[in-house]
């Protein structure tokens, strides 16, 4: 084993010394970004140009015209398909260049391109099919292709007609509403609190005292809904003040449902202990006889003062509404109530419902819904594991599984784990065999994508710790993500780039006891199956376009790919710890993104010099 990751070590730094120039410009091969000093370098492949289809598909060269190459048409899946498995193969018809040049293709799906996300000769791909790809449960997607000539990746064809197609739910619940907020749905606002009604838009951040009054950032995407907008950022400009501020949804159908779930992200900020009830989610049953036509189900009452129990940050939430009438036109209600002193601000985000045919999720048994905050949640030695690839805030009970043993693995894939029973989930660790400093002087301007993006503090020659980060997953299953696709909420494109980053997977510290004198971050595409740790001969099952990491793989970050460093130009030369932790709460949120069985493992110290 040890052997095994001494040359894995070795051959990082030797990419490293191979890719470093004599003026300190790295190149990336893991997400296909150059650290140049004043120049930036992509692949065409990671380019999200749409073509438009009426360009004109003709160049004057010195012989002549030279046309671009036909639209390629879609084969597979067939426009419009539903109930796909969520790992299915996309396919295209090949088309040819008039001239006869060599042609690749793009794939987009829901204007994303796929990528290897490397610097390479030949992107894009050969054709006519790409995958199978993971997609989420319960989704649609649309999806393009283009064609390029591979001598001028910037010659391509105008994208195909764009066909959808969706996949399977998970055979348990069928979703009946979802509203992410990215636009009017009908939503109703009522009330009389005198200020600090329901709004959606993108918040603007408030601070009172100190704590974050009002999210900064939507839970996902760039629209939600919150009490009051405060253009200036006030904490006591447009809270909720004098009553109560109502949102009602629009109306959904449970009827022939045995029970239902409600899902939801929620920020919540009272400042005050004792000024009455804060925040109500209730589920309206309509009941002609109900004075305003609704049987209104509690599913949570906030009154907490946020002093008490933190809570203003996005969290998560499942109420599962065991016992209650199923009907049709049934709507959710959320009231945030102000009617004392003090400062009081709410927002929800990312709403869906979910019909269930058996009412097992509401049983204290195997597949019941459980809550992690109390102290017995499941039964037996059953665990609360919350369930998905990313944290909604849903969890049932599970038996318990062994993960992997990072010193001594099981010897194939197919036998049980040797490590610790947990949940059965995928692990993250940060492997300390790969980070070994190494310092360079590398050249900033005002246009160079790392200063932009905050990987250095300034202009002008800057020095860097350079190491490499490698974070094997030891769990009992894969961290499986998918195309980039289902998950845009952890992505953002980077104009100067010209791709998509994976945001908040790694930060750095580093510690001169316990100060922090100095930070940094991965900045990259993507995470992927580099090299198995545990068997050596396994083949990886994913990469950038199908991204996650499998049982027993470690994703690798070289030493010298953009922001893969610390600047420590401003750092005196001694004795420092170097704190590398992973999967941390994205900013104003409560808890981590990527579901793990286990967090308390994601944060590693290393002793390092800065030298003089």
């Amino acid at each position: 084993m040890q052997t095994r990751r001494a040359l894995l070590r070795l051959a990082a730094l030797a990419s490293l010394l191979a890719c470093a120039d004599s003026d300190g410009t790295e190149q990336a091969e893991h997400d296909g970004s150059s650290a140049s000093s004043d120049t930036q370098i992509t692949t065409e492949s990671e380019s999200d140009t749409d073509t438009d289809t009426d360009t004109d598909t003709t160049t004057e060269t010195g012989t002549g015209t030279d046309e671009l190459p036909p639209a390629p048409t879609l084969s597979s899946p067939s426009d419009g398909a539903t109930q796909l498995p969520i790992e299915t193969e996309l396919c295209w018809n090949l088309v040819d260049d008039p001239e006869g040049e060599p042609l690749r293709y793009r794939v987009f799906i829901d204007d994303t391109v796929l990528t290897q996300g490397v610097l390479e000769p030949e992107a894009g791909y050969e054709g006519p099919c790409v995958g199978p790809l993971l997609f989420a449960l319960e989704r649609s997607y649309v999806w393009q292709v283009e064609a390029f000539e591979l001598d001028d990746p910037t010659r391509s064809s105008p994208k195909s007609e764009a066909w959808t197609f969706s996949t399977i739910g998970d055979g348990l619940s069928e979703t009946v509403f979802v509203d992410p907020f990215d636009e009017d749905l009908g939503w109703a606002v009522s009330g009389d609190a005198s200020s600090g009604a329901w709004v959606r838009g993108d918040p603007r951040e408030a601070l009172n005292d100190g704590e974050r009054s009002q999210p900064g950032v939507c839970a996902g995407g760039t629209s939600c809904t919150f009490t009051g907008q405060n253009p200036d950022g006030l904490a006591d400009q447009a809270d909720v003040s004098g009553g109560a501020t109502i949102l009602t949804s629009p109306a959904f159908d449970l009827s022939g449902a045995a029970t239902a779930s409600v899902r939801l992200q929620r920020f919540f900020y009272k400042s005050e202990l004792l000024s009455g009830p804060a925040l109500k989610v209730e589920l309206l049953v309509p009941n002609d006889a109900a004075p305003d036509g609704y049987d209104a189900h509690d599913l949570e009452l906030l009154e907490t003062a946020t002093t008490e129990l933190a809570l203003n940050a996005w969290s998560p939430r499942e109420y599962v509404a065991c016992g209650l009438p199923m009907a049709a036109g049934s709507r959710l209600r959320i009231t945030a109530t102000d009617s004392g002193a003090g400062i009081l601000e709410a927002a929800i985000d990312s709403v869906s419902v979910h019909a269930y045919d058996d009412p097992s999720v509401c049983a204290a048994a195997l597949g019941g819904a459980c809550d992690p905050t109390l102290a017995n949640p499941c039964p037996g030695e059953l665990l609360c594991c919350s369930q998905g690839a990313v944290n909604v805030g849903v969890h049932r009970c599970e038996q318990p599984v062994a993960g992997l043993d990072f010193d001594n693995p099981p010897p194939t894939p197919a036998d049980p784990g040797t490590g610790p029973l947990g949940c059965d989930a995928p692990d993250l660790i940060v492997d300390p065999t790969f980070i070994e400093p190494l310092f360079t002087d590398i050249f900033i301007t005002d246009a160079t994508c790392e200063l932009l993006e905050g990987c250095v503090g300034s202009t002008g020659w800057r020095t860097v710790m350079l190491f490499t980060l490698a974070t094997p997953n030891i769990g009992s299953t894969d961290m499986a993500l998918g195309v980039p696709a289902n998950l845009p909420d952890l992505f953002h494109y980077s104009a100067c780039h010209d791709h998509y980053h994976f945001d908040e997977f790694a930060r750095y510290e580093l510690l001169d006891g316990d100060t922090v004198v100095a930070t940094g971050h991965k900045q990259a595409f993507c995470l992927l199956d580099q090299n198995s740790w545990a068997w050596p001969f396994e083949l990886p099952k994913f990469d950038c376009a199908n991204q996650g990491v499998s049982r027993g793989f470690t994703d690798v970050y070289e030493a010298g790919l953009p922001c893969q460093w610390v600047d420590v130009t401003d750092t005196p030369p001694g004795n420092y710890m170097l704190r590398a932790t992973l999967n941390q709460p994205r900013p104003a949120h409560a808890q981590p993104t990527l579901n793990e069985r286990d967090y308390t493992n994601n944060t590693l110290e290393f002793p390092v010099v800065i030298p003089d």
